[in-house]
């Protein structure tokens, strides 16, 4: 994946410029010059590089600039530009970089993510446009020009510049894998892949403390959502449900067709991941999530699998048995109370929150990332999502025992749709901190409407041992029994993170109760201290 950032600079003063891409009056109020536009822009760039390491392209106006490294960039545009895009690459698919337009350059577009489709799609948009480069992404601006972005299939976030138009749009996927963040300024609008690029932006702008930038209000795009930025009067509004999804797709389906059809689509789904690549890593459990994905994954090209936990956690157990079984590459690592309290740090500036369920997750799966950054690996597979689909967690049986079978399946639903603010951002970012791009087979659009359409008596039901039946059951083909019924265990106890991170709380003097003392008094400081 990469990092996508952008700026846009208002005119408050004079709206006469509203009519033009260029600022007529550069100096506001509050000191924000445009001219300084390439400056902020820059350094937003700089704070996002970790997520695209390879290369790195900017866009002023009607100026483009591809370079290396950023002490090469020499900025030779003359005048105030209006707007500013910025990209960092990890290099996967092609060797282009971006921004990237299309033939006559009227339209320019950079993007965080994958377009898993590209190929099919190139062959249709090469009928009537010509493809300069090798890349995923140069589909994206042609689709547009054919009104055919609905049939992206992929995670991103992207933004498009239309110079005809002129205007904006930001764009996130179906469910939200890839993050997209803005603000709203008295004389800026900005946007970006993480969050800690646009506290930047509200300090150095705005004049803002570290803390009143963390706590400030960050929007973040909706996915299957669409921002149109219109420029000539600084006016934007939202799209929303840009993509339907089916959820009646297995009507009055058996059991054993529905298997049928689910096993097909997460196979088709890995595929599509893996498709192109020698090895991926996988971030494993030793769950049957992680387990059916790393071992159909196998089937396409090399896997390893990157485990941790505490001495003698649960996870690590049944991850390295079920490696060797299975005949898969395996590495873990062991983490201490000295190797949390680094961690911990690492994972809260990484995810720009402080909570203590998702810095628990977040521990094991940014050092397993970190871990095959180390063996040069650049995408990773997890089994994010499918909890979710299946009816995995202890609530739905408590659902369905207290409210019926429409209340669990309207609950399965809304979790699924909102998966991206409890989980996805979280993932990508720890991913992402060590430039390691996250694909989850399990939130396929194929799967997702698939699982959303199964009757839930096949994924439990009062009488059912197990929760997630019928992935179970799928799992039982290709992995080991002792794991495809394994009970579930949320990340964060079978790696034995969450423990720990209250074990460094009382190095500090803070017991359980006051762990949220200790994020304010302690934590906070040291993300302070390092800052962006």
């Amino acid at each position: 994946m990469c990092s996508i950032s952008g700026i846009i600079v208002k005119d408050e003063d004079d709206p006469s410029s509203h009519r033009s891409n260029k600022v007529k009056d550069s100096q506001f109020s509050n000191g924000f010059k445009s001219e300084d536009l390439s400056r902020y822009l820059i350094e937003t760039m700089k704070i996002l590089k970790h997520r695209g390491p390879d290369y790195s392209g900017m866009l002023f106006d009607d100026e483009v600039y591809y370079f290396e490294d950023f002490e090469d960039l020499d900025l030779s545009a003359e005048g105030h530009p209006r707007m500013g895009f910025g990209h960092n690459r990890l290099a996967i698919v092609g060797s282009a970089v971006q921004p990237i337009p299309n033939e006559d350059e009227s339209i320019w577009v950079i993007c965080n993510g994958e377009i898993y489709n590209y190929l099919e799609l190139r062959e249709d948009l090469s009928r009537t446009h010509e493809f300069k480069t090798d890349t995923d992404t140069e589909v994206i601006v042609h689709a547009y020009e054919e009104e055919m972005l609905n049939e992206l299939d992929g995670d991103y976030a992207y933004a498009l510049y239309d110079k005809e138009d002129n205007v904006v749009i930001l764009r996130r996927d179906l469910i939200g894998v890839k993050p997209l963040f803005y603000i709203d300024r008295k004389n800026y609008f900005a946007f970006a892949s993480e969050k800690k690029a646009l506290w930047y932006l509200l300090m150095e702008i705005d004049g803002m403390s570290f803390e009143e930038a963390f706590e400030y209000p960050i929007s973040r795009l909706n996915p299957n959502s669409q921002l149109i930025y219109e420029l000539d009067d600084n006016r934007w509004y939202i799209e929303e449900d840009l993509e339907k999804i089916k959820t009646n797709y297995l009507e009055n389906r058996d059991y054993n067709n529905c298997k049928e059809e689910l096993e097909n689509v997460i196979h088709d789904s890995i595929l599509k991941r893996t498709r192109g690549l020698d090895k991926v890593g996988i971030i494993y459990s030793g769950g049957v999530d992680s387990t059916l994905v790393a071992k159909m994954a196998s089937e396409n090209c090399e896997v390893i699998l990157y485990s941790v936990g505490v001495e003698e956690s649960e996870d690590l157990k049944y991850a390295e048995r079920a490696a060797k079984d299975m005949g898969l590459k395996f590495r873990k690592k062991i983490l201490t109370g000295e190797d949390f309290e680094k961690y911990l740090v690492n994972v809260a500036h990484a995810i720009d929150e402080i909570d203590v369920m998702k810095l628990g997750v977040g521990i094991p799966i940014y050092v397993a990332s970190e871990m095959a950054k180390e063996d040069g690996i650049k995408v990773v597979l997890s089994g994010q999502g499918a909890d979710e689909l299946f009816a995995g967690y202890n609530r739905y049986k408590r659902i369905l025992h207290e409210k019926g079978e429409e209340e669990l399946k309207k609950s399965i639903y809304e979790d699924v749709m909102n998966i991206y603010k409890v989980n996805l951002e979280r993932d990508d970012h720890c991913t992402m901190a060590n430039g390691v791009e996250l694909r989850v087979p399990f939130l396929d659009k194929n799967v997702i409407e698939v699982g959303l359409s199964i009757p839930t008596g096949h994924k439990l039901n009062e009488s059912s041992e197990f929760r997630k039946k019928i992935l179970r059951d799928i799992a039982s083909k290709y992995i080991p029994d002792y794991i495809a019924y394994r009970p579930k265990k949320a990340a964060q106890y079978g790696s034995g993170s969450e423990k720990m991170i209250y074990a460094v709380a009382r190095k500090y003097g803070y017991s359980k109760k006051k762990i949220n003392e200790f994020f304010e008094s302690v934590l906070i400081e040291r993300i302070k201290v390092n800052k962006l």
